[in-house]
């Protein structure tokens, strides 16, 4: 995908579905995440052209600051980033591979955290969960070689701010089942 996405992230429901609806009125840009997230918050999700996806998300930050908690656009965004939030997946198989697990306090710092995580090696995603009933945090699991998900979340550390970061953990030889029931 050669597309851009970008993100708002509001602390306020009424005041972000508000905003949200001023930037899909300014470009041409399609929804692809709209949803109230814990605790008591808004976030929007749009893709398009890179220029129109600029357009419209630095047109939302325009509006009162004091609602916005965080923001990204993310130009050629990673395939598995748009599949994960479809809830779809290239492969949950991780036998014989390790696992690295990413936890943020914001939705738009871990996704941007995930986008580099994704470029920076040969790792795949097998869960994304964003905010909903995890306390607006965003949590995802990558597989691959040991090697791999080290670089990758050392890559993803270094994108985030450190107080966005709840943990991060390694796991290099995961109990296939347990990671199975997890993902």
């Amino acid at each position: 995908m050669n597309k851009s996405i970008g993100s708002i992230e509001f602390r306020s429901i009424s005041k972000g579905i508000e905003i949200a609806n001023e930037m899909v009125k300014r470009a041409d840009v399609d929804v692809i995440y709209a949803k109230s997230i814990c605790p008591g918050k808004f976030i929007i999700m749009i893709s398009g052209d890179a220029s129109e996806v600029h357009e419209s998300v630095n047109y939302g930050l325009k509006f009162d600051k004091k609602y916005i908690v965080d923001s990204f656009i993310l130009n050629r965004v990673h395939d598995d980033i748009v599949n994960g939030l479809k809830n779809r997946y290239k492969s949950k198989d991780i036998e014989g591979l390790a696992v690295g697990i990413m936890e943020t306090n914001k939705v738009c710092a871990g996704l941007e955290a995930l986008d580099k995580a994704l470029k920076s090696g040969d790792v795949n995603l097998v869960k994304l969960q964003l905010a909903f009933a995890i306390g607006g945090k965003l949590v995802y699991i990558l597989s691959g070689t040991l090697s791999s998900i080290e670089h990758s979340i050392n890559t993803a550390i270094e994108e985030v701010e450190s107080k966005d970061i709840v943990a991060t953990s390694i796991i290099p030889s995961p109990e296939v089942e347990f990671i199975r029931h997890i993902i």
